[in-house]
């Protein structure tokens, strides 16, 4: 039987709701900078070009260990250049590698892009703590835990995953988080342009109700717009889905925005929001 394992950054074990991999992060390669990452069953592009992410794993346990797993890491990045990405999972105790791979990131005519970073055959040989980190250049830029069989190493976070701007995203019947028609960019043909979309957050575990909200700002951070404030309703060990819906959206020209997230009135994290001409 498969087993679902659990990514979330090492700052969930001090309890504090903080981007993924922030607090062991180290500086990005000049040209280039971590946005986040995820593990999912599935990572694929639809008719449109838009990338949807499917099962971002919760904290199931395995009847059975050693257990052996194709993974598929999904990688989230800003900056411009050729760049090499290390991904690699050790374990915890002991340091001892069960997994990795090596990938060129190629960012082309992209200001922000992703990368699927295949792991088959990823075996975990005992209940723990694993690590997954993420290395650019040659240079650690963000450190992940994944809790296989170990919820008691859970706390009450809820720990910040993953946010991307999409068409939507849903927890399905297994509580596995799903993100459909995410995007690096919005692209139209003449300015002021409107669009609708969503900004979408995937958090784990936590403990109550977490006043959440998103602020789209332009270059000079003047907000261009504002969620309404909604509830991330957290529970240990349970992933828990932010989707923030913004409907016609003025952009008045071509330019880097900026999407920040607030949970409780503090800010968790931003990043760039790419809108271009055609």
């Amino acid at each position: 039987m498969a087993v679902r394992i659990l990514l979330v950054s090492l700052a969930l074990l001090a309890a504090r709701a903080v981007p993924a991999g922030a607090a062991d992060a180290q500086p990005a390669a000049p040209g280039a900078a971590f946005l986040g990452m995820a593990v999912a069953t599935g990572i694929h592009e639809d008719a449109q070009g838009l990338t949807d992410i499917v099962g971002i794993h919760a904290a199931v346990r395995t009847p059975s260990l050693p257990v052996t797993e194709d993974l598929q890491v999904y990688t989230r990045w800003t900056g411009s250049g050729t760049h090499v990405v290390r991904v690699e999972i050790r374990r915890a105790s002991t340091g001892a590698v069960v997994g990795g791979t090596t990938d060129q990131l190629d960012f082309g005519g992209d200001r922000v892009t992703y990368f699927t970073h295949e792991l088959a055959g990823t075996t975990f040989p005992a209940a723990g703590v694993y690590l997954v980190q993420a290395a650019l250049d040659g240079t650690t830029v963000a450190t992940y835990a994944i809790f296989v069989n170990a919820k008691d190493h859970l706390t009450d976070g809820p720990a910040f995953l993953l946010s991307v701007p999409a068409e939507r995203g849903w927890l399905d019947e297994k509580g596995d988080a799903n993100l459909s028609g995410t995007f690096e960019y919005l692209s139209f043909p003449e300015f002021p342009a409107t669009e609708s979309f969503s900004i979408v957050t995937v958090w784990f575990s936590g403990s109550g109700d977490f006043d959440h909200s998103v602020r789209i700002s332009d270059a000079n951070g003047s907000t261009v717009a504002q969620s309404r404030h909604s509830l991330v309703t957290a529970a240990v060990g349970r992933m828990s889905i932010s989707d923030d819906a913004f409907n016609s959206v003025a952009f008045p020209s071509a330019g880097l925005y900026t999407a920040t997230l607030f949970l409780n009135g503090y800010e968790v994290t931003s990043y760039p929001l790419v809108i271009r001409g055609r």
